[in-house]
């Protein structure tokens, strides 16, 4: 009688083969355990007789697999086919939930046929198994023999309606055992879902069962089909026969206490099949977490992941696939194929968007059918199960495993384990994801302090360009502040505490004037120098001619009478003409500070090329040349900064602060020009000064001349 577990939700039933002696009963369940169990993982448990007859009965456990939620375990018993041993076929039979007759086809054994059926129904009776309720299924075994009755034949020796009732069948080639097995199962499950209570029978429909029992048969037909039932001997745990028994109701106890040993055997040999092999499972998943936690490559972490799904399940292809930026799934990462077999087609492609929107587990048995077409796949033909589970992080990544034809089946247990699996992948990646963006952050964090250290170095340097600068003035404006000052104190002393003629008072006025005015033209320098800092380039600009700037610019630097102007430039300026004239104007002091007593000086004015971050524009080119000794290289960018000056130490400088050259130079700049420095043909110095032409709306000035 069938049992259900709801502790574990599974589903024990019993399927009893009968028939007469060598019909093929124990043939029958040697092909089927070749069909449904080629690795061997469950055993044929048989008790034979010394000449090699079944004595006692032939046990196959063999599980549907999980079919409405519920794990379903066929027991299949064969009973003995002799006379002398009713005892036992009744205390096998007794407890089915269904019967398979297996008739034996040859011509000659009708009789032992007819025996045997009418036995059937006797002992159905006695183990109160109403024939009328309990299915009863007929195989018409052994049609490939010289002398073997037609089905129509053998169903008529049985009283049947037509051939029709019953199988066809070469049980020991295989030849329709599985079709009389999956139509037995069927007849059982129906029966036993007639008999549960209520709750079982709303919980599971019947129709739904059928198509259930169809999609867990399909591999094995198709291996049935192709012709690949494995040829090797089939695992039999083999019971030699015990000393003959006396008496029936002594015989009726120990085959009795043979069913439940060997059905207890049975279960636990199945159990301990279904604990290794998940204990298999763990021990992949334990080597793939491991792998995934040890690693931060994100890369690595997929591939681990992947080769355990394929190695655990004997997936032939696996794949990760993320959701891109419009919506679409776009691959990941695959494992035996270097594309998803479902993003290679369109029909492919419309079944993972109603994956999608399960967003759960998802198992699809029959790929071909579920697509209807493969054309655009190679790799889908080869294919037959896929299976589909949500990894839940920020990408909506999805994991996919495929198994192969002919008989890839996800079970229950193998979606935990992808579900497992998929819930460690997405903690791997969001690990992996992290330590990136840890690393990344930490490298940002390198490049600000690299930056931040630049930023303190060159803050460092320019503070002791500062310290320099101000040594440098302190040293200049002392002495040069001191001489002027010095003479001041000097002569208002003298006229105050000496008597002086006229005259000599005169020159002591004269002395006073002319140290007050040098003090007070250094004085300006520095104010100037202060102002244009803080002013820079926001001064009005004006549009002036050349030949004007260099007349300003004379009468700031006191009309040198050694002068000589050469050149033309038919093009007006559009300048700070105050700021403009002042830095020529320092140009020319220079010339003449610098310069040998009565040499001529001389101004250019010309059109020419400045260039400036590697670009050459048009400039107006102001040049004053002198025929003074000259700066040599060392310090021909020392001289433009503050407070610098050229001259020889030993012979003595000129007077002044040095700021001429840098105050002409920082005008120039503002003026996005230039202020450079060229030695002299024939011994002297040249000074550029060197600004851009703007475009002017307005006519050129004439030109300016001076003698």
């Amino acid at each position: 009688m069938a049992q259900w577990s709801r502790v574990d939700r599974t589903l024990y039933a019993k399927l009893v083969y009968y028939g007469p002696a060598f019909g093929g009963k124990t043939s029958n369940l040697q092909s089927l355990h070749r069909i449904l169990d080629p690795q061997g993982h469950q055993k044929l448990l048989s008790i034979k007789t010394a000449d090699d007859r079944t004595l006692f009965f032939d046990l196959l456990p063999f599980e549907l697999g999980d079919i409405l939620g519920y794990q379903v375990a066929m027991k299949l018993f064969t009973v003995p086919g002799q006379v002398r041993y009713d005892t036992t076929r009744q205390v096998v039979l007794g407890g089915a939930d269904a019967v398979v007759f297996v008739a034996d086809s040859t011509a000659s054994r009708q009789e032992q046929n007819v025996w045997s059926l009418q036995n059937l129904q006797m002992n159905m009776r006695a183990k109160k198994l109403d024939p009328a309720r309990v299915p009863v299924l007929y195989q018409f075994n052994k049609q490939d023999v010289a002398d073997a009755a037609s089905p129509t034949e053998v169903a008529h020796w049985l009283g049947l309606r037509s051939a029709e009732q019953g199988y066809p069948a070469v049980a020991v080639k295989g030849v329709g055992v599985l079709e009389t097995f999956m139509a037995a199962c069927r007849a059982t499950l129906v029966r036993i879902l007639s008999l549960a209570d209520d709750r079982t029978r709303l919980a599971i429909d019947s129709d739904e069962l059928g198509r259930h029992l169809d999609r867990a048969f399909a591999p094995f037909l198709e291996r049935a089909s192709e012709g690949t039932i494995p040829a090797a001997e089939t695992h039999v745990s083999r019971v030699e026969s015990p000393s003959m028994l006396q008496g029936s109701e002594l015989l009726e106890r120990a085959v009795q206490t043979g069913v439940r040993l060997g059905e207890k055997l049975s279960a636990e040999a199945a159990r301990a099949s279904r604990l290794e092999k998940e204990t298999e499972a763990f021990r992949r998943l334990s080597d793939a977490l491991r792998s995934v936690g040890a690693s931060f490559d994100r890369d690595r972490i997929i591939d681990a992941g992947l080769v355990a799904v394929a190695e655990t399940l004997g997936a032939s292809v696996v794949s990760l696939l993320r959701t891109g930026p419009e919506g679409q799934l776009r691959l990941d990462r695959a494992w035996g194929a270097p594309e998803d077999p479902l993003l290679a087609s369109e029909s492919g492609r419309q079944l993972l968007d109603r994956i999608r929107t399960t967003k759960g587990p998802c198992v699809v048995d029959e790929l071909v059918t579920e697509l209807g077409t493969v054309e655009e796949s190679a790799a889908l033909p080869t294919l037959r199960a896929m299976a589909a589970v949500p990894v839940l992080d920020e990408e909506q990544r999805w994991l996919l495993a495929y198994l192969p034809r002919p008989d890839g089946v996800f079970g229950a247990h193998d979606v935990r384990f992808l579900s497992t699996l998929s819930g460690h992948l997405a903690v791997g990646l969001e690990k992996s994801k992290l330590h990136a963006a840890l690393a990344d952050h930490r490298d940002r964090l390198e490049e600000t302090v690299e930056a931040r250290t630049r930023e303190l170095r060159r803050a460092y340097d320019d503070l002791r360009g500062l310290e320099k600068m101000k040594e440098r003035f302190l040293t200049s404006v002392s002495h040069e502040m001191k001489t002027p000052l010095t003479a001041i104190v000097t002569a208002a002393t003298a006229l105050r505490d000496y008597k002086s003629s006229s005259r000599e008072r005169r020159e002591f006025v004269e002395t006073i004037l002319s140290a007050g005015s040098t003090l007070q033209s250094k004085i300006d320098g520095l104010f100037r120098l202060v102002s244009l800092e803080n002013a820079g380039s926001t001064s009005p600009r004006i549009v002036v001619p050349p030949t004007r700037l260099v007349s300003e610019a004379l009468e700031l630097a006191g009309r040198p009478q050694a002068l000589q102007q050469i050149g033309r430039l038919d093009r007006e300026l559009r300048v700070d003409a105050s700021a403009i004239a002042r830095a020529l104007a320092n140009l020319l002091e220079n010339a003449v500070k610098f310069g040998p007593a009565g040499t001529p000086i001389e101004v250019r004015i010309r059109a020419g090329i400045l260039q400036r971050d590697g670009r050459a524009e048009p400039a107006a080119i102001f040049s004053v040349l002198d025929r003074g000794p000259g700066v040599s290289p060392a310090d021909r960018e020392r001289i433009f900064a503050p407070f610098e000056q050229g001259g020889d130490e030993q012979a003595g400088k000129p007077p002044g602060i040095g700021l001429g050259l840098h105050e002409a130079r920082t005008i120039a700049r503002y003026h996005n020009g230039e202020v450079q420095y060229r030695p002299r043909d024939g011994g002297g110095s040249e000074f550029q000064l060197l600004l851009p032409l703007e475009p002017i709306s307005t006519p050129a000035a004439e030109e300016f001349s001076h003698a």
